[in-house]
Formats: structure tokens, sequence, C-alpha cells
């Protein structure tokens, strides 16, 4: 069997998960359908802003991955475009889709449909979405269009329909999270600052004496939300930070950020509350040239 064949029989037989967050394509009434997507999604820290990064690959169960794996060797089989790049596919299954927009693709996406299906065409709206529709056979062929543009939606079918869309929702200058890690390693030392438990509340003295011990160019700032990102630029003089970035440095699930995607295996410090600790009672000078000599392996002052 070719790619097509394996693939179709694949998700025919695939029991996709319940996609409850698409709410532009579902029909009145209804909480969910059978889809998933496979590839980049948006990320969405509590916070982060365009500093950090903006997508990262979207983690499924394991017969989902199989299907994405295959998915792409489909489109590279069979899009007749070359330059086409698409950063993710959508899987749909057995689910006629509203008329809607895709808002967050970029540029134009190719979509084919699969399965033992009748019916079931796409239908595009290219000359508004309150004029008659163009309908497009997409049965076992890649048909291209911009989804974000036109509104379209799915005709009457039965059978089994799949569904498999490839769009791209990478724009110039955005991050990827790959991206983000490789642009951390350029850092030397980063510090972790909120007023919260799970970060070090660094005072200013504090950290002006970090700035003046080390190269800002080395350092990379992370703070846990907008109020302390207000008081830190505020604060620090432009000539002494390279960046600043907000984000909740541990996920719903206690996960340290810093830990699992920025510094584990590279060679760097992190500067928190394990290695900021202020012993006032040390009777070598001041608590925060103490704390910093050990972290920088120079003596106090």
């Amino acid at each position: 069997m070719d790619t097509m064949e394996i693939l179709s029989k694949k998700l025919i037989d695939f029991k996709f998960p319940k996609n409850k967050t698409r709410e532009n394509v579902l029909k009145d009434g209804d909480v969910s359908y059978e889809g998933f997507v496979s590839g980049y999604v948006k990320t969405r820290f509590r916070g982060i802003n365009n500093c950090g990064y903006n997508f990262s690959l979207k983690k499924n169960k394991k017969g989902c991955d199989e299907c994405y794996e295959l998915g792409k060797k489909l489109g590279e089989e069979l899009i007749p475009d070359p330059d086409f790049k698409f950063s993710s596919i959508q899987f749909n299954k057995n689910y006629k889709m509203k008329k809607h927009v895709d808002k967050n693709n970029v540029g134009k996406s190719y979509i084919i449909g699969l399965g033992d299906y009748e019916g079931g065409e796409l239908l595009v709206y290219f000359d508004g979405k309150d004029h008659p529709p163009t309908k497009i056979d997409i049965k076992n062929k890649f048909y291209t269009f911009n989804g974000n543009k036109y509104w379209h939606e799915i005709a009457d079918f039965t059978g089994n329909r799949i569904s498999l869309v490839y769009y791209n929702i990478i724009k110039d200058g955005d991050r990827t999270k790959e991206k983000y890690i490789e642009y951390m390693k350029t850092f030397e030392y980063v510090v972790c600052i909120s007023s919260k438990d799970n970060y070090k509340n660094i005072e200013k003295e504090c950290l002006d004496v970090l700035l003046e011990e080390i190269d800002s160019e080395k350092i990379f700032i992370f703070v846990e939300n907008m109020e302390e990102f207000k008081k830190y630029k505020k604060e620090i003089s432009k000539d002494k930070y390279n960046q600043i970035v907000i984000g909740n440095r541990k996920d719903k699930n206690g996960i340290d950020l810093m830990n699992k995607f920025f510094i584990i295996d590279i060679n760097k410090v992190i500067v928190d509350e394990k290695l900021f600790h202020l012993d006032s009672d040390s009777g070598s000078g001041s608590p925060c040239k103490v704390s910093l000599a050990g972290i920088l392996g120079v003596s106090p002052v």
C-alpha cells in the first residue's frame, strides 16, 4: 500500500481524542468533536511576553504522533508546491464544521480528504461569507487556499471522512522553543526574581551588585509577573541589563521551566533562592557581595 492508503486505514481505525478548544468550528450545541493537531502550537505560559518563545511542539498520545509522521510523509510526497512550509497538521474526523476562518494561520494552507465517504466537499466563500460558496472536491487530493482570508465549511457527507489541513502559524520574528533554548545558551548567568516563594525576591541593592560584578551582556533576567517586570525595568538602568522576560517559572505541574527548558545540560548558573542566600551574620562585609563571591568565584569586597 502507498502512504495515502496506509494513513487512510490508520485514521479510520484510530480513536481520535475529543477536541474542545476549536470553538470556532463547533456547531451550536456541540462542545467537542473528534480531532487533534500535531506540530507547532502557540505556547500560553501565564504572562510570558514576546521576549520568550511563542511556539512549541504539541505533545500528543503515541497514536497521534504516528499519524502525524505519516501525515508529514504524505505531504512531502504529494503537496505540489516545493516551497510550501507547514508548521502543523490539523486532523479532523467525521465532523461537519460550521462556517469559519482560521485566524491564526499565516498564508495559504493545503487540505486533503481521506476515507470512504461520499459528499463532504470543501465549501469556500471566495466572494464573501454571505455569498454562494465554491464547492471543491478534496477526496484523495490536495487543494490550497487561504483559510485565514476566506470563510469555509464542509458539505454534508456520509461514511468516514477525515480531513488533514497543513498550515503555518509561525511568522517572521517568532521564536520556537528550540530557537529560544539556543538563544538562552548565549548567556552565562540567569537571574530569576519574584516576590513569591518559588523565586528569590532580590533587592535592588543586591541586583546592582550582581550587575556590577558581571558583564551585562552575560545576564538574562527572568521575572514572574508584570508587577515585577515594571519594578526591575524601572530600577535598572538600560545599560545594565540585556533582557527581562516575564513568565511563570513553574508550570501547572510545578516543574521548574528554567531547569527543564533552559539550563539543564548547559554550563550556566541559576541565581535563585538557593544560591542567593543572604547571611547577614557572616561578618564578611555586604551579604550581597558575600553571596556573589561564592557564585562568581571572587573574593568579597
